[in-house]
């Protein structure tokens, strides 16, 4: 996927992933044996052994900040962070403190450095703390402070900001979302990745970046839906400008393929056409 001077970001794949330079999935689960189920109507976890077939898929990095990444308690977080720092799997969005939770991860490929953020913004994960473990907080002025630290003190080339957001099912991004990422964007931010929604939502360009409202469901057993469409996003980091790809792929008994022909149009076509309230997409010129 990358040749020459350029940069591939994959988000939510399979042999793309391990063609990219970077490769980013949201991790819905703690990675855990112990600890226990907090009172509520969904947990999730996932057993360690199957870090493998994460590593080997050429994931590099996971967002933890979302609404489920405490659902064993601190026991089943503490694991998830050990478990995947002995992986070699990288890990942004939440930790042990306020301090390890807004830790970017920093990537420097041929020359251009990348950071990466996470957010959620809900109430089942506690928010990290001064000395208490927790999920990055998506607060404005978090975020905005995280964002202007990476651009002017570490010199970030391109910022990605993940957020775990959104109305589970919705097919469109409401207009407090639009403003957020707009804001992020305009803070210094050249992509907003978003997922929580379980469905895709549009892709759209404003001003220098984009924003990926939903990327829907990956690879998720959390219900008895096995078979579905969803997608991947490619950022390619040229010496010309960021080029953007949104590559449908199908998901038949939890495993994933790339979509060819009139099945791959028929889901780009639904993502250009949930894109066209915007002023502007990655469709559009």
């Amino acid at each position: 996927m990358a040749a020459g001077d350029s940069v591939s970001l994959a988000f939510m794949d399979f042999a793309a992933l391990r063609q990219a330079d970077v490769s980013m999935v949201n991790l819905e689960n703690p990675v855990t044996t112990r600890g226990k189920k907090v009172p509520k109507p969904y947990n999730f976890r996932m057993h360690p052994r199957f870090l493998k077939a994460i590593k080997d898929a050429g994931i590099t990095v996971v967002s933890i900040a979302n609404n489920h990444i405490f659902d064993y308690g601190r026991e089943g977080f503490f694991d998830t962070i050990s478990y995947l720092d002995s992986a070699g799997i990288q890990r942004v969005g939440a930790g042990r403190n306020y301090a390890e939770a807004h830790a970017p991860v920093i990537v420097t490929i041929r020359g251009k450095k990348i950071g990466i953020l996470a957010y959620y913004g809900g109430g089942e994960a506690p928010g990290a703390g001064m000395a208490s473990p927790g999920v990055a907080r998506r607060d404005l002025g978090q975020v905005t402070a995280d964002i202007l630290k990476l651009h002017y003190t570490t010199r970030a080339d391109y910022i990605v900001v993940n957020l775990h957001w959104g109305t589970e099912n919705a097919r469109t991004p409401d207009e407090s979302q639009r403003t957020f990422a707009h804001a992020l964007i305009d803070a210094g931010a050249d992509a907003v990745i978003g997922h929580h929604p379980h469905v895709l939502q549009g892709i759209e360009r404003y001003g220098n970046g984009v924003i990926v409202y939903s990327l829907g469901n990956f690879v998720f057993g959390g219900n008895s839906r096995s078979s579905y469409d969803t997608g991947l996003f490619q950022i390619r980091l040229t010496n010309n400008g960021p080029e953007y790809d949104f590559l449908p792929v199908h998901i038949e008994q939890w495993r994933a393929s790339m979509m060819k022909g009139a099945d791959s149009s028929a889901v780009v076509g639904r993502v250009t056409d949930l894109s066209a309230v915007f002023a502007r997409s990655i469709f559009t010129h």
